[in-house]
């Protein structure tokens, strides 16, 4: 097989070949898979709605039967914003088992696996290896649905449930190279299976004098398949409460209070954004040329001191934080400079959160400085509209 080579250009301006290097080890693949999930590409699986992936595990017990021990042990278990359980088998390319055996262990893993998986072993496995981490299990989630409002974990769990029972899967093959012959076989299965979702994503890795690339590629994505009837494309939606703009406003503790909610939300709707209502709240959204997106600037919610989505509460200006290296520099200096403004407000409070950059101001403290926070979103606002589309 003739192996590739890509080139880097330095800062000095000089080409660097970087030449394709098969991985030494498996363990290695399989290590990299888990800790970086985006290796996994889902922008190439759905360009509309790119698949996002948190990990439950690594050598995911298999049952033969309900209730009975494991027999077989999968590579690694994600699942994406829908909730799909997603299914994965990392090899190298070397590995006898690429061709022909990988294909037959996938489907016996998922044929047993909806059959003998509990929902509530896999959100205890998900929790359990989060807090290893030092991480907190509900802001993972949050990071993964980039939802406005609070997370409903119990919702999302749910849900993952109902789509195990239902058969509602994602099937990966994973290597550093895919053979034809399991190609072949994947395109046939994600054609002929509309209930799931079968791809292969190879993995290449090239070596060069300042280090490595990864260079990942999804193969399966046909256009018969994407069109198939019952094919999941990103997917299902789930149902929550949400509070009503009546509840909202009666649950505030003075007039002054409701009357300063209502000006931020005329300003943001008259700036051509949107107010979103969610489980305990509002979000202030915009829309910006830059950006494909809306733009939540701000967070208000009506009972005070309660914390909301990813420790926000009360009247909270400011911007999410996981998707700052996706948007253009000149959108995020934007939206920098709008949430620097309240550093030096004597009556701020910083929000401790890693998904937020923010600020926090009691009902009271709102209330009296009202002018001042309404000028500011009417000039972000401003601000946003006018930047230009982003190439």
């Amino acid at each position: 097989m003739t192996q590739q080579r890509i080139y880097h250009l330095n800062e000095l301006g000089q080409l660097e070949p970087m030449q394709e290097e098969p991985f030494a080890l498996e363990d290695k693949l399989q290590e990299l898979v888990a800790e970086y999930p985006g290796l996994l590409s889902g922008e190439q699986m759905n360009p509309d709605n790119p698949r996002r992936f948190i990990l439950i595990g690594r050598e995911q017990g298999i049952a033969d039967i309900i209730g009975g021990g494991h027999r077989w042990s999968l590579d690694h278990l994600l699942i994406d914003q829908d909730a799909i359980p997603t299914l994965v088998e990392a090899k190298r390319q070397g590995n006898s088992e690429i061709r022909r055996e990988i294909v037959g262990q996938m489907m016996d893993y998922a044929a047993h696996a909806t059959q003998t998986w509990n929902v509530g072993d896999i959100r205890q496995a998900f929790e359990e290896r989060v807090a290893a981490a030092g991480q907190d299990s509900d802001s993972v989630l949050s990071e993964l649905l980039r939802s406005e409002g609070e997370t409903d974990s119990d919702a999302f769990w749910q849900q993952v449930g109902t789509n195990l029972r239902a058969a509602r899967l994602r099937l990966l093959f994973v290597a550093d190279g895919i053979p034809d012959e399991l190609a072949r076989v994947v395109e046939f299965l994600n054609e002929q299976m509309p209930g799931i979702e079968v791809l292969a994503v190879e993995i290449k890795q090239f070596l060069g004098a300042t280090g490595s690339t990864l260079v990942p590629r999804i193969i399966g994505r046909t256009a018969e398949a994407a069109a198939a009837p019952g094919r999941q494309s990103g997917g299902g939606t789930r149902t929550r409460s949400r509070i009503s703009r009546e509840d909202f406003f009666a649950q505030m503790p003075s007039d002054s209070v409701r009357q300063s909610a209502r000006r931020l939300m005329e300003i943001t709707e008259k700036g051509g954004g949107s107010v979103f209502f969610g489980d305990s709240g509002i979000s202030l959204r915009c829309k910006s040329p830059a950006w494909q997106q809306s733009l939540t600037v701000a967070w208000i919610y009506p009972i005070p001191g309660r914390v909301g989505w990813n420790s926000t509460r009360d009247f909270t200006f400011g911007m999410t934080n996981w998707d700052k290296e996706e948007k253009p520099p000149e959108l995020v200096g934007l939206l920098e400079r709008w949430v620097s403004q309240f550093e030096g407000d004597s009556f701020t409070t910083e929000v401790a959160n890693k998904n937020v950059y923010g600020w926090h101001i009691s009902h009271q403290d709102a209330a009296a400085n009202i002018n001042t926070l309404a000028e500011r979103l009417d000039r972000v606002l401003g601000e946003l509209r006018d930047l230009p589309p982003n190439s």
